[in-house]
């Protein structure tokens, strides 16, 4: 994967920009890395992989029973899990 630092980026962002269209760029910040960024392209690959495979999975669980009907308190419950999460 290339790499490249921020301040590089930013003054070369046209080449930059080229550059994350034949492949994902990792970017460093005081050496350190920071980011990678994909073209639209490699994203939409790579997150519509995971959306399929999620939907697909909830699907099988549907058609084997898995499933838990979701009242107000299952609700509230999954609210403060991902209020969890984001912290």
């Amino acid at each position: 994967m290339k790499t490249i630092s921020s301040t590089q980026a930013s003054k070369t962002f046209g080449e930059f920009i080229e550059s994350v269209q034949r492949g994902p760029v990792m970017i460093t910040k005081q050496d350190r890395p920071v980011a990678v960024t994909l073209s639209i392209h490699d994203a939409n690959r790579l997150f519509g992989d995971r959306i399929i495979a999620g939907v697909t999975q909830g699907l099988e669980d549907v058609e084997a029973g898995r499933v838990t009907e979701m009242g107000g308190d299952h609700l509230e419950a999954l609210r403060e899990r991902f209020k969890a999460l984001r912290k």
